[in-house]
Order: C-alpha cells, then structure tokens, then sequence
C-alpha cells in the first residue's frame, strides 16, 4: 500500500484526536462531576455555610461546624459541634461567626474552637465563657487549645474569603443546574423514587416543585420518599421552581426514609441574587436527608424537621429540630471534560500541521540552496 503524504498523515492523526474527543461524553467526564468535587471542597467540614444570617431556635444541638457570615442568633440552650467522630478534625473552628453572635441562654460547644472576632461581651477565661446580652456561649467541653482563648482573638478559617466562596457556590450551583438530566424520577408503590441506569460518577434528576401538591408529584400519590443510591454514584437532584414552596411539606403522612447513600446526595437549588434571595421550606417534620446548595436561598426547615447532610444558603433558619452532619461524600475523581479532549486535539493538530509546513518550507529552501536535506 503506498504511504499518505505527511499532511495527509497529519489530517488523519487530526482526524482520529478529534473522534476521540468528541467520544469523551461517554466516559462521563465534564463540568457536572467537577462540581460535585468542588462542592466537596467548598463546604469543607461544615454542617452549615450562610452566606448571610442564620437562627436556631429549640434546637436541641447541632452536631456539625458551622460558619456564618452575618448574625449568629441562638434562642434557647443547646450545643454546637456536638459529634466531632464524624468528621476529620483540621485547624478551622467550629464555630465561625463574621457578624454579631446573639445568645439568650447558655450554649455548650462542644469540640474545637469557636471564632467570634464581632461578638461582644464579657470574656472569663477560668470559666471559660463568653458572656453575651442574656446568655453564655461556653468551652469548657471542647479539648481543642484554642477552646481556652477569648473567642474574640482566635483565627478564621484558613484561606477564607466570602465573596469568593460565594462567587464559586453560585457557579457551582448554575454549572448543575444547567445540566442535562440523566435519571427518572418515580411512583411506584405510593413511593417517589429517583431511578438511574448509571453505575458510576453523577446522575442528575430535575425536580419540579410546582409539581407537588399534597401527597402527589405531577399529579400520582405519594407516601414515602426514599433513596438507594448505587455505590459510586452520586445524585444531583436540581429543584426547579422552588420560590415559595415548602419541600415534602404541603401532604399529610409523607415520609423520608433514609434509604441507602444519602451522603452521596445533593439537592441544588439555583437562581435567586444575593439581594433578593428566593424562599424555600424544607420537610414536613420528621427528617430530610441529603446536602443541600442553595447559595442565594433564603433557607429553613419546616415542621420540625431535622435536616441530614451540608448545608450552604444565603439566610438559614431552623426551629424545633435538630440539625444532624452527614458529610457530603464525593466518591470519584473528575477526568477532563470533553470539551478539554477537543481543544487537547486541535492543540496537537496545530503542532503536527506546524512541524510538517516548518519541514517542507526547510525542504524548498535548501532545494533553492542546494543543500542536502
């Protein structure tokens, strides 16, 4: 068989690099898997991330860190950071408060350090308890050395910066939001189920919450909410139309059932600005299980509900319930998205076609020369 011409050979080396980028959707790569990785590193060891105000009231405790960037308002006595064998222990506190902290009972942290630089009160370092307004945020319970300093004076976290964070929260939000769906959502049962094919990466689901209407989803009954995510997998569950509406709170006898990998679960609610964040209830008392990123939602759980994973809004508000961590569990490591695998191959077509035009203008130039080539 005779040999191609050296471009030829080039456009068809082109060719071939080319195919296999356009074949890399099928490797499940892309922007979704990153940004369920870089969820993953966002909300770091925090139960709750508020990129404004947040409010407890008949709380009983919380169990993992939370960082707020406004006020911090605790109504009645509980504990903070109550589990700390659930998560990696790490130089951030526990209890991280940019703005005012507003206590009207005493308060037990548990483990780690809290980092309060705004709070004001009285310090007494034997009892170790910061006295504010009516009541007391103590750390006397907690080992961590920081846990025997004025609050006030302890450092943030490392490397953080709220309007970053935010910036990256809401792209990571829009990035899911904006893709395709990949599972079903189903009754079977009087069960809502959300169904998928895929045995690995990230299965997305839109959920349209206009569709809810007591116990029926688009108009089929429902008595349960359940997940059994496969292993490895991990589910993005995007609300639509979510202003206004009360999650699993609009029935009677509802309920969410743990189910199995609910840690590999993350509900994204996208849309809404900093200044006029949307609205969304969560629950019908009960529980709710899987993390939650809603970075411009005004958030809050309703009935009761005790809320089951990481937790990132704009303004939070909880009542009557227990806040419980589940870290988000990330099971993969993102490959390339396919767009990467395209310009990868234009890139290398440019250098093929560039060395073989740099050869053959070599080549007529010593044929003008006479010189060997």
């Amino acid at each position: 068989m005779p040999s191609l011409p050296p471009l030829a050979r080039a456009a068809g080396l082109c060719a071939l690099v080319i195919s296999l980028g356009a074949a890399a959707p099928s490797l499940r790569a892309g922007l979704v898997d990153q940004g369920v990785s870089d969820f993953d590193t966002l909300v770091r060891n925090y139960n709750l991330i508020a990129f404004g105000d947040a409010e407890f009231t008949s709380y009983g405790d919380t169990e993992g860190p939370l960082a707020i960037r406004g006020d911090l308002t605790l109504n009645g006595a509980g504990a903070i950071a109550t589990q700390p064998s659930k998560y990696v222990p790490d130089t951030n506190p526990t209890l991280y408060v940019s703005g005012n902290l507003h206590l009207n009972a005493y308060t037990d942290l548990q483990s780690g350090y809290a980092s309060t630089p705004n709070a004001t009160g009285t310090w007494d370092a034997t009892q170790r308890r910061l006295t504010t307004g009516s009541g007391t945020l103590s750390t006397v319970n907690s080992s961590h050395a920081l846990a025997h300093v004025d609050p006030r004076t302890n450092p943030a976290p490392a490397a953080w910066d709220w309007d970053t964070m935010h910036t990256q929260a809401v792209s990571i939000s829009n990035t899911l939001a904006a893709a395709p769906a990949f599972g079903t959502i189903e009754i079977t049962g009087q069960k809502l189920q959300f169904v998928t094919t895929q045995t690995s990466g990230v299965a997305v689901f839109n959920f349209d919450a206009s569709l809810l209407s007591g116990n029926t989803y688009g108009g089929q009954l429902f008595s349960n909410v359940q997940f059994d995510v496969p292993d490895g997998v991990t589910y993005v569950i995007n609300v639509r139309n979510a202003d206004g509406r009360t999650l699993f709170g609009t029935g009677t006898g509802v309920n969410f059932n743990t189910g199995s990998g609910y840690e590999r679960v993350l509900w994204n609610v996208a849309g809404g600005t900093a200044d006029a964040p949307l609205e969304l209830s969560l629950g019908n008392g009960g529980q709710f299980y899987g993390s939650i990123l809603a970075p411009n939602v005004n958030l809050s759980n309703a009935g009761g509900t005790a809320l089951n994973g990481q937790i990132v809004a704009m303004n939070y508000t909880h009542a009557d319930a227990e806040l419980h961590f589940t870290p988000f569990d990330c099971p993969f490591t993102p490959v390339p998205e396919p767009a990467t695998w395209g310009l990868a191959g234009l890139g290398l077509c440019a250098l093929v076609a560039g060395r073989e035009r740099l050869r053959r203008s070599g080549t007529k130039l010593a044929s003008k020369l006479r010189l060997p080539v």
